[in-house]
């Protein structure tokens, strides 16, 4: 594969975290370039005190669930997600942009999200970026 592939993550549940990571793990594997823009709620995978919570749980099991699929995700290999997240944008395949409207309209601020994560952008930039290759939503 040689042409990049780019995500929107508008989404900040612990799937939508885990198909991330799996996907730009994945790609930096393969050397495939992908680019992820984070938008809406899935601005808060960047920020470095946000605990993604498993969706369509009850409320008081959310937290609960994602500390189940992260036992199963270990027992594949995977212990820690985060940490694979950085080696794949160390290694120059994977790239984590926030969206800079988003974090205007929420209030977050650049020293709140992880080192690794690129700056913020603005969708016209994103799809600036992303002309030519393909566009997929999470």
């Amino acid at each position: 594969m040689g042409e990049t592939i780019n995500y929107i993550v508008k989404d900040k549940s612990f799937e939508k975290f885990a198909m991330m990571m799996l996907l730009g793990t994945t790609a930096d594997a393969m050397e495939t370039k992908s680019n992820f823009f984070f938008t809406f709620w899935g601005l808060n995978l960047l920020t470095k005190k946000f605990k993604p919570k498993v969706a369509g749980m009850p409320t008081p099991m959310k937290g609960m669930g994602a500390k189940i699929f992260k036992k199963r995700m270990a027992k594949f290999g995977i212990e820690d997600p985060m940490g694979m997240i950085k080696d794949a944008v160390e290694n120059g395949n994977m790239k984590l942009f926030p969206c800079q409207m988003t974090m205007d309209l929420m209030g977050i601020k650049r020293e709140e999200m992880f080192d690794f994560v690129e700056d913020p952008v603005g969708a016209a930039t994103f799809l600036e970026m992303s002309e030519g290759g393909k566009i997929v939503s999470l």
